[in-house]
């Protein structure tokens, strides 16, 4: 909790004075290097959307890889650019850059969800969650979202998932007048 508290404040501080992509990045990673224990590490995925072009510009700081599922195409991964937060002060941040077309969707989850064991101490995995996620991908955002957490409970059976499970899902809409006439 303390380190959450540390990163999000520090992450609000730099945004504030106008940090942004690899520099904001850097600037938090040697923040976090000289105020975290050194036995401690955060992943981190930090990405800047265009609204109108649908342009995502991120960094995946060592976090588990999003998963990318384009309309009509198939599910991709958004791999590491650079290593966790909190490991070595001059590390490069490395951005990359993707756009999302109208319908494409973009999942990102923590641990929590993959590493979610059950009674025989098996993971619920990055397999089965991309699987599970090419099964329902039709599914709106938030019954994917709630689909998504249904599974990895029924999977966990009687055992309660030690850690939280966090899942954001953003999809670039259909703009409404797409059709309309010139």
């Amino acid at each position: 909790a303390l380190l959450m508290a540390l990163l999000q404040g520090s992450l609000r501080t730099l945004i504030s004075a106008g940090f942004r992509g690899s520099e904001l990045v850097g600037k938090l990673n040697a923040h976090l290097c000289a105020n975290i224990p050194s036995n401690r590490l955060i992943t981190f995925f930090y990405g800047e959307l265009e609204a109108a072009s649908g342009e995502l510009v991120y960094i995946n700081c060592g976090h588990n890889p999003p998963f990318l599922m384009p309309l009509g195409q198939p599910t991709a991964r958004l791999t590491a650019t650079a290593m966790a937060l909190g490991i070595t002060a001059d590390t490069p941040f490395a951005s990359q850059r993707l756009t999302l077309r109208p319908g494409d969707r973009l999942l990102l989850y923590t641990d929590g969800v993959t590493e979610a064991e059950n009674a025989g101490e098996r993971e619920y995995g990055e397999q089965r969650l991309q699987g599970w996620l090419e099964a329902n991908r039709e599914q709106p955002g938030r019954r994917l979202l709630d689909g998504v957490i249904a599974d990895v409970l029924r999977h966990c059976g009687s055992v309660r998932p030690r850690d939280d499970m966090t899942l954001m899902c953003l999809e670039r809409a259909f703009r409404k007048d797409a059709g309309a006439a010139a």
